[in-house]
């Protein structure tokens, strides 16, 4: 697996491009307390967003997961990643699978922050 075009992750400014404003406006931009230029969404909001990385072709690579306390990200440690030979069906599944899961055995009260490279697969 290999990523063409841009290879690097986006950043919370990026995602200005592909995701609906409403959506946007829902995610928790992560660079004022961790210094991260990611945004982190709530379960069905991740959903979503990683259905439109999917179907524009973006790679997942992985992510991480956020406690929240009332609206404010507590960092796990928990993540996710995809391995060497995942194409990019592989790690939406991966990702949506984790998610899911994690999702089942914690609750509700958590935020995925997936890492997402604009650049198309190529297998």
């Amino acid at each position: 697996m290999s990523v063409e075009e841009d290879g690097a992750a986006f950043i919370d400014e990026d995602y200005v491009n592909i995701v609906p404003q409403d959506l946007l406006e829902r995610g928790i931009r992560l660079r004022e307390e961790y210094g991260i230029y990611g945004i982190a969404w709530r379960f069905d909001d991740v959903m979503e967003v990683l259905k439109i990385a999917r179907d524009r072709d973006m790679l997942i690579v992985g992510g991480d997961v956020y406690r929240l306390s009332g609206n404010e990200p507590i960092i796990t440690y928990d993540s996710w990643s995809i391995k060497e030979g995942d194409d990019g069906d592989d790690a939406f599944e991966l990702a949506v699978r984790y998610i899911i899961n994690y999702r089942a055995r914690n609750g509700d009260d958590f935020a995925y922050c997936p890492v997402i490279s604009p650049g198309r697969v190529s297998k």
